[in-house]
């Protein structure tokens, strides 16, 4: 393994230990439960892809951590969409994604390869479900009628970052059938480029919550 991939798997612990301990510092009693969620979901990350990069380093991967893994992350994400979402509609879809989800990986894990490899159908459906739940809510945010900037809603930028995590690492399944064919410096800066997002969102969501909850206190107090 060379320097660009010790170098990737460095900044990217980084990023999650930042979106994890972002979450923490920021964690307040009184915060909903889409907020501790999402907070809980950073830790997970952070511990699952601790142990890939783990097995990677020593050379004993471990791929099929992600089928398990991959339907938890999205039953999350479209859990924590579906509790900010702001219209009944939008809430009755994330349902609906909800009851799926089961079925579809179900089916995907019926087709070859079996759990000692990553299940690429079941992923693709878990991104496709992440899709769906973050443009359903950043249309339900365009269509809220509240004078409120978009970039004001913390779950905003969770919803944008996903939006782009599942455009772009989409590619990466037909990306791997040709991983000879390319350089192994740009494929792990592809799959970087798309957790960047991912997590900057969190990060932002974060951010922005604690924002937004630190000049509601502050009218309150006035």
């Amino acid at each position: 393994m060379n320097y660009a991939f010790y170098f990737t798997c460095l900044f990217y612990e980084a990023l999650l230990v930042t979106c994890f301990f972002t979450g923490c510092l920021f964690l307040r009693k009184s915060f909903p439960l889409e907020y501790k969620l999402l907070v809980v979901l950073s830790g997970l990350t952070l511990l699952v892809e601790s142990m890939v990069m783990y097995f990677l380093i020593f050379k004993t991967a471990k791929p099929w951590i992600y089928n398990f893994f991959g339907p938890v992350e999205c039953c999350f994400i479209v859990y924590i969409l579906y509790r900010a979402a702001l219209s009944p509609i939008v809430k009755r879809l994330n349902v609906v994604l909800l009851a799926l989800l089961p079925i579809g990986v179900g089916v995907c894990h019926v087709l070859p390869p079996l759990l000692s490899w990553v299940n690429e159908p079941a992923i693709l459906y878990c991104l496709f479900t992440n899709l769906v739940a973050a443009c359903s809510y950043l249309i339900d945010l365009l269509l809220n009628k509240e004078d409120i900037p978009l970039m004001r809603y913390p779950f905003f930028w969770m919803a944008s970052g996903e939006l782009i995590f599942c455009c772009v690492y989409a590619m990466i399944p037909p990306l791997l059938h040709y991983y000879m064919r390319i350089s192994y410096a740009y494929f792990m800066v592809y799959g970087l480029v798309a957790n960047t997002f991912m997590y900057g969102g969190f990060i932002a969501c974060f951010y922005c919550f604690r924002r937004t909850r630190s000049l509601v206190n502050l009218r309150v107090a006035r």
